[in-house]
């Protein structure tokens, strides 16, 4: 009971502190908290110049999805249901499949990625479909870096 009452207020104080006392960055922050037992907590923002229209999302297993970035996109069928948060309804931001895997996306505006040749013959997937990607298809941090470095 006391570690589930402490893990709560960090929870709420990360939460708070976070709002309250650094209202004007320009970038998504990530907070994580290592404690006992293995017990890991993650608090994020979404410090962004516009409000982001967000919804929830409700996505059952079996969906068949792309990579929409033409004939060359990246198919396949969700294993795995989850509950999303997008922005804009174009994009997964954040969220958890049943399985427990939880995806967040940050932005950062310095990074690069290498150019995508839609005729040429790699399969793609579109920057604001990966974390769907990812919750769509597998179970474990460990069984989804095996997959994705590949």
């Amino acid at each position: 009971m006391k570690k589930s009452f402490l893990l709560k207020n960090f929870a709420l104080f990360s939460a708070f502190f976070m709002t309250t006392f650094i209202p004007d960055s320009y970038a998504c922050t990530r907070v994580v908290y290592k404690g006992p037992d293995n017990t890991v907590i993650t608090a994020r923002s979404m410090d962004w110049k516009d409000e982001i229209d967000a919804n929830i999302w409700v996505f059952p297993r079996g969906m068949e999805r792309n990579g929409n970035v033409g004939p060359n996109s990246v198919k396949w069928t969700s294993k795995y249901g989850s509950v999303i948060t997008s922005a804009w309804d174009i994009a997964t931001t954040d969220g958890i499949n049943e399985k427990g895997l939880v995806a967040n996306v940050l932005w950062l505006v310095e990074s690069e990625y290498p150019k995508y040749d839609p005729k040429g013959g790699s399969k793609g997937i579109t920057i604001s479909a990966w974390a769907q990607y990812v919750l769509d298809n597998f179970s474990t941090v460990k069984e989804a870096v095996y997959a994705l470095e590949k």
